[in-house]
């Protein structure tokens, strides 16, 4: 999965990444914090951008799987978290 992250996010993959790590970058891309306030767009649609930015990337089946089942599991959890 960091692997997957690697290739996908080579801006901000450094060579000692955790798996934490990468769940913080996926929550922040999530809520979309590295966007101005007054541009920013909603979970569920970053969700949608991301997800499909794996999906249209040169990543295989394989590495796709595995990066968007932590996506879910970070979008789930902020979804959880943004009902209460």
């Amino acid at each position: 999965m960091i692997d997957a992250f690697k290739l996908l996010y080579k801006n901000r993959a450094t060579n000692d990444i955790t798996e934490e790590e990468v769940r913080n970058v996926i929550k922040s891309e999530l809520l979309d914090e590295y966007t101005h306030p007054r541009v920013r767009q909603s979970c569920e649609k970053k969700y949608q951008m991301i997800a499909s930015r794996v999906k249209n990337s040169k990543l295989s089946i394989t590495q796709q799987e595995k990066i968007l089942g932590v996506i879910d599991e970070e979008y789930m959890k902020l979804s959880r978290a943004l009902e209460n």
